[in-house]
């Protein structure tokens, strides 16, 4: 009987040693291994979906032509134009109706080197060189003053084919010619101001354009 007893005895240690030994024992790891899968794939994902291209930037800017008015009535109206652009964003030019290209030579040092310059394209046969007296352009050798680009890209080509080189082609007003604004702004409010400003002179005209690049 002490042997049955015994035998009893082992078996409950056996069941009890297994239960409390099982939280030790090692754990498959196929738990562990489904998240890290389940990040490769979300990178892959994430690395697949295509980018939204960048939009083109929209050109919001106004521009308004101004024409029409006489000498005097525009130096009244820049001022006007000057007092707008000194209280909101907006600008104005004042460019002429009709301009010639004018094929120049930049200035030099001083009036001595522009006469020997000019003494210089004289011997090796390039006619109608002169010294610009006065001005922004002063002591620059003018070539000639044309009507179109064609006539002033030809000019260029005879200078170069002679061994004139740097001689540049520049717009300039013709002689008489009127002027008008050109008004830009980003503000819609600006074409109501516009119109107020002109009232008083009937004659003239506004009318919306395509702004050129900047």
């Amino acid at each position: 009987m002490k042997w049955m007893a015994w035998m009893l005895l082992l078996a409950n240690v056996l069941v009890a040693a297994f239960f409390l030994g099982q939280d030790y024992w090692p754990q498959a790891d196929t738990g562990k291994a489904v998240p890290l899968n389940v990040e490769r794939l979300s990178l892959r994902s994430q690395s697949a979906s295509p980018q939204p291209a960048p939009r083109a930037p929209v050109e919001t800017a106004l521009c308004v032509e101004w024409r029409g008015l006489t000498a005097d009535e525009r130096a009244t109206v820049r001022e006007r134009l000057k007092a707008m652009v000194a209280q909101q964003v907006m600008s104005f030019s004042e460019p002429p109706i009709d301009t010639l290209r004018w094929v120049i030579f930049p200035p030099l040092p001083s009036a001595q080197s522009a006469t020997a310059k000019v003494a210089e394209l004289a011997a090796a046969g390039i006619e109608g060189a002169e010294v610009v007296k006065q001005g922004e352009w002063q002591n620059a050798i003018s070539l000639g003053q044309f009507d179109t680009d064609e006539a002033a890209r030809l000019r260029l080509r005879e200078l170069e084919d002679k061994g004139v080189l740097g001689t540049r082609i520049e717009l300039v007003p013709k002689p008489d010619t009127d002027f008008y604004f050109v008004i830009r702004s980003e503000d819609p409010e600006m074409l109501k101001g516009l119109d107020a400003l002109k009232q008083p002179y009937p004659n003239s005209r506004q009318s919306r354009v395509a702004c050129r690049p900047s």
